[in-house]
């Protein structure tokens, strides 16, 4: 069950605004490291969170730990390793969530003992929700569904769908958004969460 007060709310969304920024720009720099410099045109180069974060995305993120960014559009045909850079691209936005998260909880024991009493105990729920939140996005976008940045793995294996989903993306994050509250992916995922998140949140 989600705490859904108001000090939660505001954390989780705080939370989210720093994974979208981090999400986004390691997918959009793995993208022009590569050889498509379209993300960089389409102003998504950047840790700006506000260049990434999608309404949608956000609230499911906030509300159901299952959020995405707003889609960067990738060009195969731009990349050195073809439909095989599509697959390093999503999984060096995986990696990027998750390590960030790793590293705030790290660094949290030299941190925390510099901040007052008050802000100290903010600070720490807040890298706390940044771990969970993390390893439920990171797990939530290697999913093949638009407009997650999974959907980058079936233009890597059907290239002839990339059309279709940057048409129907508006459409099915509202789909996605639906079946997310039902629970759904919280279910298929969360063995893989419990998994994986010791050693990224430390629980």
């Amino acid at each position: 069950m989600i705490d859904l007060t108001l000090q939660q709310l505001v954390l989780r969304l705080i939370a989210y605004v720093f994974i979208a920024g981090v999400h986004g720009f390691a997918i959009a720099a793995a993208a022009c490291a590569l050889g498509d410099p379209g993300p960089r045109h389409d102003g998504r180069w950047r840790i700006d969170p506000l260049a990434h974060l999608d309404v949608v995305g956000t609230a499911a993120g906030v509300l159901l730990s299952l959020g995405w960014i707003r889609p960067i559009t990738v060009d195969p045909a731009a990349l050195r390793l073809a439909r095989a850079g599509l697959v390093m691209i999503v999984a060096a936005g995986a990696a990027a969530t998750l390590l960030s998260a790793m590293v705030l909880r790290l660094a949290r024991p030299f941190l925390l003992p510099l901040l007052p009493d008050t802000v100290s105990a903010t600070a720490f729920a807040l890298i706390e929700i940044i771990g969970q939140l993390s390893v439920w996005f990171a797990l939530f976008n290697l999913l093949p569904l638009p407009p997650l940045t999974g959907a980058h793995l079936l233009t890597a294996v059907v290239p002839g769908w990339r059309k279709a989903i940057g048409t129907w993306q508006g459409y099915a994050g509202v789909a996605l958004a639906i079946a997310a509250a039902t629970g759904v992916f919280a279910t298929a995922l969360g063995p893989v969460y419990r998994l994986l998140a010791p050693a990224i949140v430390g629980e």
